[in-house]
């Protein structure tokens, strides 16, 4: 039989012989019916960047420079090729990391209250020389905490033109789920904006939400602060904290924002820390050594404000709670 016949009887279920093969053999393994495919769990593990997240010994981009630059090995001596290599390990099982050939330790769990400067990056490196946040931070003294503050990350970000309240971490990671916009984490701002303020604006673009909705955004709370003839300064909140929302929503309405000041942050209250000024508040995210959330959380519910000053940070209990602010210097 020639080789076109073949493939016609191999077809219709015959071999090259004519042979009918079995009616169940024609059938696929994995069309036979009441056949479970079987599901192999997966591995635990995590890639290089992500252990070197997870375990606080730096940020996923320093994990990067360092296998760039062929600095980071695993604790065994093996050089790391790839910041995408999977590398196993479990809880109290975590794999070993060496940096320069020496084992690398995780810094405690540390929370700065950092007062950005305007014009500074909220980035690790800037390759058109601006500052960045990491520099800016890495005038403050290390000694004055035992902390290495070139491992801190912010939670969030302001822009290059806004200033005020940002919250850094050595497990930036781990805070980043207040951003979450179902937690409505409430933030403050100031906001001063030109030309100054027109009634029918406030009442129908800012009071009635009219800007918000065609946005998509959520409401936002106003209120007045002060204005001249020119400009006008306002204090906003919000609870969604989208891209420039802040920006946005103003011109929808035909202004331009001149300052945006971030005031308040959770139950953080920016009083007179000057700019590039920051402040220790782990005490406010620490129990047993370990990042709970749900201390900050508390503090929203039950209404309680953190001052951040100079000096350290001031707490005033809420409804919820009595007596007069502690002091709790940095």
């Amino acid at each position: 039989m020639n080789r076109k016949k073949a493939e016609i009887s191999l077809f219709q279920g015959k071999s090259a012989k004519g042979k009918v093969f079995p009616e169940k053999s024609l059938m696929s393994r994995k069309s036979k019916p009441g056949r479970k495919k079987r599901v192999f769990p997966p591995m635990a593990g995590h890639t290089v960047d992500r252990w070197i997240s997870k375990l606080g010994l730096g940020t996923r981009g320093m994990a990067r420079e360092w296998v760039q630059d062929g600095r980071l090995a695993l604790g065994d001596g093996r050089p790391v090729q790839n910041v995408d290599q999977f590398v196993g390990g479990t809880p109290g099982c975590e794999p070993v990391f060496r940096l320069d050939g020496k084992i690398l330790s995780a810094d405690p769990p540390a929370v700065f209250a950092f007062n950005k400067p305007r014009g500074v990056l909220v980035t690790r490196t800037d390759p058109g020389g601006r500052e960045t946040i990491c520099e800016s931070i890495g005038r403050f003294s290390e000694p004055r905490t035992g902390i290495d503050m070139s491992r801190m990350m912010p939670v969030g970000r302001l822009d290059q033109a806004s200033s005020g309240l940002i919250l850094l971490s050595n497990r930036s990671s781990e805070l980043s789920a207040l951003l979450n916009p179902s937690l409505d984490f409430p933030r403050e701002y100031r906001v001063q904006v030109r030309p100054s303020l027109k009634k029918s604006d406030w009442e129908t673009g800012l009071s009635d939400g009219k800007w918000s909705r065609d946005l998509g955004f959520k409401p936002v709370d106003v209120r007045y602060e002060k204005e001249n003839l020119r400009t006008t300064w306002l204090r906003v909140g919000l609870k969604e904290g989208k891209n420039r929302e802040i920006r946005r929503l103003f011109e929808r309405g035909g202004y331009e924002v001149l300052h945006l000041i971030r005031v308040g942050f959770g139950p953080f209250c920016l009083k007179d820390l000057p700019p590039g000024g920051i402040v220790d508040v782990s005490s406010f995210f620490l129990c047993k050594g370990k990042i709970v959330l749900d201390i900050i959380l508390d503090m929203i519910r039950s209404g309680d404000i953190i001052e951040v000053k100079e000096n350290g940070v001031v707490v005033s209990p809420g409804n919820s709670g009595g007596g007069a602010g502690d002091l709790r210097k940095s």
